[in-house]
């Protein structure tokens, strides 16, 4: 009895994390009524009833169409899209595009080899613009069921194939923070603010990420050529 109270406030406190995310870009001067947002993990959309108010729209991937009925339940403002969130955005280039991207991931390894965010984060500036903010899960400690071998031995695996040769049990914020922005780096976005929260000490945290896509090279260069031809038209004097 005490272990299924203990398990209730824990998921209670988990989706009060989500306020906390909220209350924190609030403090960053976000004004949340005029982004377009989407979950792209919904599961039952519990967490995401917590805050879905908050947007000027919402809008929910989910994998599991037979969750159709507690997903409109728990959050029937949302447009809910029933697809393979990661097929979806690796095989489709024209997609709607949003102001605030959620990850809330499971965690170990998922369909044949799907693990965590990992698969999916590096196609994400197909649903931005110009920027965005995006909120997703990390397991920083992760914990491995023994009962569970052969399906941990594979989220190890991939765990090293995306964060390489670091101990991948116990991976410290400080790590994680400087790995992000250079993904994002790598895949043409800087990085505004980042900031973690946790959600169970001291394995999972919500990381915060508001990134912008990067200025061009070229198109810069550009830019100052414009001006060097207007110079000598900006600076003549008229008689």
């Amino acid at each position: 009895m005490l272990n299924t109270i203990k398990t209730i406030k824990e998921k209670k406190l988990f989706l009060l994390r989500m306020n906390e995310v909220i209350n924190t870009l609030k403090k960053e001067n976000i004004e949340l009524k005029k982004l377009n947002a989407i979950e792209l993990f919904g599961g039952t959309g519990k967490t995401d009833s917590i805050i879905s108010n908050h947007f000027k729209s919402f809008e929910i991937w989910e994998i599991d169409d037979e969750v159709k009925d507690e997903l409109n339940k728990n959050i029937g403002n949302a447009k809910i899209v029933f697809c393979d969130s990661i097929k979806r955005l690796e095989s489709t280039e024209k997609l709607s595009k949003f102001d605030f991207i959620i990850l809330d991931n499971p965690m170990s390894v998922f369909g044949e080899r799907n693990c965590e965010h990992f698969d999916i984060i590096k196609n994400i500036g197909k649903l931005i613009d110009d920027e965005a903010i995006l909120v997703f899960l990390v397991n920083k400690k992760p914990f491995f069921y023994n009962k569970l071998r052969t399906k941990n031995e594979l989220w190890k695996k991939r765990r090293k194939e995306f964060y390489g040769d670091v101990d991948i049990t116990n991976l410290s914020t400080e790590f994680l923070m400087n790995f992000y922005k250079e993904l994002f780096l790598n895949i043409d976005y800087d990085t505004i603010f980042s900031k973690s929260i946790s959600r169970h000490k001291p394995h999972l945290d919500y990381f915060l990420f508001k990134i912008k896509k990067k200025v061009k090279i070229k198109k810069l260069i550009q830019n100052q050529i414009d001006w060097i031809s207007l110079f000598p038209l900006l600076t003549r004097k008229i008689d």
